[in-house]
């Protein structure tokens, strides 16, 4: 978890672990000035419900990463962020998830893979919330292609790209 301190991000995701793990991340965050998302779906020991929800927001994380829009409406009824999480295989996972943005209401979507992106921007309405890119993401030449309106973020787990400033 050191990497993360010194990275420059500044914003966690926290995919799969346990709430141990968690716990020890938001404490590393924290510390370092960031905020912590967690994939509520992937992680052992959180209930994928209100209580659950609520005990998130108490150890200190900001929000969620989920692909269950039941779960952001319980995520922001505790306080916190919500991120729906898009899986972009075809053009009816893209209506299908289109369809349940707007009933969700996220605080903002993932879409992924991240290179799936810059081919479908002219079919994603102007009005999405604020767009986060995630997965396959491994050269800089790759972030560079992806990043810029609407996308605000890339997620990635490729540790050298976490530092990455634009021009």
């Amino acid at each position: 978890m050191g990497k993360i301190k010194d990275s420059g991000v500044r914003v966690c995701f926290y995919l799969t672990g346990h709430i141990f793990e968690l716990r020890e991340l938001v404490r590393e965050c924290k510390a370092a000035g960031q905020m912590v998302f967690a994939h509520i779906d992937l992680i052992g020991g959180v209930a994928r419900d209100n209580y659950g929800m609520e005990m998130l927001a108490a150890e200190g994380v900001d929000g969620v990463l989920t692909t269950r829009g039941h779960l952001i409406t319980a995520a922001q009824k505790a306080g916190l962020l919500g991120i729906q999480r898009l899986f972009i295989l075809d053009s009816e996972a893209l209506r299908t998830g289109l369809r349940m943005l707007q009933s969700s209401s996220p605080d903002a979507v993932e879409i992924l893979p991240a290179l799936i992106v810059p081919a479908i921007l002219r079919r994603l309405p102007k009005d999405l919330p604020p767009i986060i890119a995630g997965g396959l993401v491994e050269t800089k030449e790759e972030l560079e292609g992806i990043l810029g309106p609407p996308v605000r973020a890339v997620s990635t787990s490729t540790v050298g790209l976490w530092s990455y400033q634009r021009g």
